[in-house]
């Protein structure tokens, strides 16, 4: 052959040799990325995490303080009453939290806590992460709570100062009129508004119909603050009513200050106390050295008490005996794995 054709020749195949090389180079990187399997890829992504809840770990219970209604209601209905008032009858292992809330939030953190708490505040509770259990068998709604199905119950009860005590005719009107709000159709609804549950019949009258019976009810009353107090479970309850009545009876000032159950009376009509509120409520009945004068106090409405668990533990239903042996002192429910 021609040397000068071979010479002209020679770049020419160089440069496919060289481009045969490159596609190939290519060609097998794509390769070596579409060997690995698609279901394999896809495979770790959809695996859903394993509960890693351990059974053989302690309980650890919750419970609210002595002055709670909502403890005096579940530690009586789990057969432990006395342990309402006595911290002494309930295991080492309980801890003692302040509110509605802060129970939920500690059950909300510990993956091996329980806890109680106001059926008024398990929406709240579901998103904070806590698991609401079955108490023997039923589930807690409106309809089982009222018709009774659902057993750990309680009321929401009222009091308020006396008419001599509050010594104002214009906070007494006030007063006067707030309670007889609270069992009109749109006080009715400010209560279901917030979980509290009543039975409403054809006789319930709006607020429309009863104003009249409270004169000048309308008036300004910017410059008259009402002072609200006790439970802490019917503090989102009591805050809905006056909230909405506020509106209706010239805006007066709604001051709230929620402690517990037992400064409902304290704080009202005890002798020797201060009557810093105007108007309490408590979460349990008022006992019977709770004198309270006659007019002055009444059921607002009905409440379930409900017992949560943290949202991975596999537990979906209990018995008011196995909630007597994971708090009492003497029980024998200490580890979730003797829960049968």
């Amino acid at each position: 052959m021609n040397k000068k054709i071979i010479r002209s020749f020679l770049p020419c195949f160089l440069a496919v040799a060289a481009l045969a090389g490159c596609s190939g180079n290519k060609t097998s990187s794509s390769t070596l990325a579409a060997s690995t399997p698609a279901s394999d890829k896809g495979t770790a992504s959809s695996e859903t995490p394993k509960s890693t809840f351990d059974a053989s770990q302690t309980i650890k219970p919750y419970t609210r303080d002595t002055t709670s209604g909502t403890r005096d209601g579940f530690m009586t209905k789990i057969g432990i009453e006395k342990a309402k008032s006595n911290d002494t009858l309930l295991k080492s292992t309980v801890e003692t939290v302040t509110s509605n809330g802060d129970m939920i939030a500690k059950v909300a953190a510990d993956e091996y806590g329980i806890g109680y708490f106001s059926y008024s505040s398990v929406d709240d509770a579901t998103k904070k992460g806590v698991k609401v259990l079955n108490y023997a068998g039923v589930q807690a709604t409106e309809d089982s709570i009222l018709d009774g199905t659902y057993t750990l119950s309680r009321n929401f009860n009222y009091c308020t100062r006396t008419e001599t005590d509050v010594n104002n005719a214009t906070k007494w009107l006030i007063i006067s009129a707030f309670v007889a709000y609270t069992k009109t159709t749109e006080g009715i609804q400010d209560i279901a508004s917030e979980g509290g549950l009543v039975q409403t019949s054809t006789d319930t009258k709006s607020w429309n119909d009863i104003k009249a019976n409270y004169p000048g009810i309308d008036s300004d009353h910017s410059s008259i603050t009402i002072n609200f107090g006790g439970s802490t479970s019917c503090e989102k309850v009591a805050k809905a009513l006056s909230a909405s009545f506020s509106k209706k009876a010239g805006n007066f000032i709604a001051n709230h200050d929620h402690h517990g159950s037992g400064d409902a009376f304290k704080y009202t009509q005890q002798t020797g106390n201060e009557h810093k509120y105007d108007i309490a409520f408590a979460s349990r009945e008022f006992n019977a050295s709770e004198t309270l004068a006659d007019g002055t106090y009444g059921k607002l409405c009905t409440d379930g008490i409900v017992i949560g668990v943290h949202k991975d533990n596999p537990l979906t239903n209990i018995t008011g005996e196995q909630a007597l042996n994971i708090y009492s002192k003497t029980g024998t429910i200490n580890k979730w794995s003797d829960i049968k």
